[in-house]
């Protein structure tokens, strides 16, 4: 609104101060003569186009174009075409890119034409250059201003959706990261707690059957009281390590991983709950006794692969202490073609498990449990780059997990093997 009026206001004060032609003199180009009050209703029309502008900016553009071509009839004046500047600049800034186009390609139209036209009118060549001259400075600038206005609003609103996307992309990768660390934490709290926690009920239910002989009773509760303090230990570990750095962190003692190479509290466990420990021979498809329980680890062995594999194999004794049927157990690690196989067999009690158990959720799950322990045992084995199977084998309940002892030279990870890839 202020600019329709600003333009209508500025038109009557030219018009009736005189200063309104565009040329030199009233009458150039002029075909009818009239008043210069009359001059004001088609500059009222074309300042009423201006109000519109905003909303329909070509067909405002197109209703200013005729009644600027009315007021030629009376000879071009100085309002008009500051009205026409504003509808031009206006339907170049809103429009679409077509129109923008178009007018871009019409302004150059017109300058050429009135160059033509003044020429063969006026023959003139001076003349016809300084009409081209005043047509391009007059129409064509506040188009081409539009233009490249329109082209850096669009280039700021490109690189405002791209932060957007970028702040989106960031957001959901916080989130990802934020629930794979919740997964992994919730993966290490299972590892810690829950083995430990099962030979501790495991046990406390064995020590009620055991009342009358006091040496068993001992042994059971010594063994509870162990894995007490174990599960005590590695929480403290995982607490601290969770703290992070900080006053008082160093007064904490430190608690050093599980290792593969020590299943000496893992052993007295099972016996405690009543299992008999056997060392298997495993990764040659025989199911045979072996001497012992573990073949040394080669060096440079991965830590990673020598902590997944302690936890795999505690999971897998503890839920053959939960579901199986005792006192049988079979267990072993041994190193195969540069990978490491992880195998523990036992026997299978009524209704323990309804066959293989590929998927996460089996196994445990159908006995009662809730499949954690397998999903558990399959993450750590494929964090790794290995692979992991449980089933009924022969009539008893075997995991089997094989995990690579290698590392790439490309980027240090662990390479699977052909039998991960």
């Amino acid at each position: 609104m202020p600019t329709a009026a600003g333009l209508f206001v500025l038109g009557a004060f030219l018009y009736l101060a005189g200063a309104y032609p565009f040329f030199g003199g009233e009458g150039t180009f002029t075909v009818w003569s009239v008043p210069p009050g009359w001059r004001l209703l088609p500059l009222a029309g074309a300042c009423a186009a201006v109000l519109v502008r905003r909303h329909r900016p070509v067909a405002a553009l197109g209703a200013g174009a005729a009644f600027a071509a009315v007021d030629a009839l009376f000879g071009f004046g100085i309002p008009m075409l500051l009205v026409l500047c504003e509808l031009l600049h206006n339907a170049a800034l809103r429009g679409s890119h077509r129109a923008s186009r178009v007018l871009l390609r019409a302004v150059l139209f017109a300058a050429a034409s009135a160059g033509v036209l003044a020429l063969v009118v006026l023959h003139d060549g001076q003349a016809a250059v300084l009409l081209v001259i005043l047509v391009l400075t007059v129409l064509f600038v506040p188009v081409w201003w539009a233009v490249e206005l329109r082209r850096e609003r669009e280039l700021a609103d490109a690189e405002r959706a791209r932060a957007d996307q970028q702040a989106t992309i960031a957001e959901l990768d916080r989130r990802s990261a934020v629930a794979e660390e919740r997964s992994r934490m919730a993966r290490d709290l299972h590892d810690v707690i829950a083995g430990h926690l099962s030979a501790i009920a495991i046990q406390a239910d064995a020590a009620r059957s055991l009342r009358e002989d006091p040496g068993a009773m001992e042994k059971v509760t010594a063994g509870m009281r162990e894995n007490s303090l174990a599960a005590l230990g590695e929480m403290r570990a995982m607490i601290e390590l969770l703290r992070g750095p900080g006053p008082g962190a160093h007064d904490l003692p430190r608690t050093a991983p599980a290792r593969l190479s020590d299943p000496g509290a893992l052993l007295d466990s099972a016996r405690a709950a009543g299992f008999d420990p056997t060392p298997l021979a495993v990764g040659d498809g025989r199911d045979g006794d072996a001497a012992a329980f573990l073949d040394p680890l080669p060096d440079g062995t991965p830590a990673a692969v020598e902590l997944a594999a302690h936890r795999i194999l505690r999971e897998a004794v503890t839920n053959a202490v939960k579901h199986g049927r005792g006192p049988r157990l079979w267990l072993g690690a041994r190193v195969r073609d540069g990978r490491l196989h992880v195998e523990v067999v036992n026997e299978m009690a009524d209704g323990m498990f309804g066959g293989s158990t590929d998927e996460p959720t089996g196994g445990a799950a159908g006995a009662g449990g809730t499949g954690i322990g397998l999903l558990t045992m399959r993450e750590r084995a494929a964090e790794v780059g290995g692979t992991i199977t449980a089933g009924e084998h022969d009539g008893r309940w075997r995991v089997r997990a094989v995990l690579p002892l290698a590392r790439t030279e490309r980027d240090g990870r662990v390479d699977p093997g052909p039998a991960g890839r």
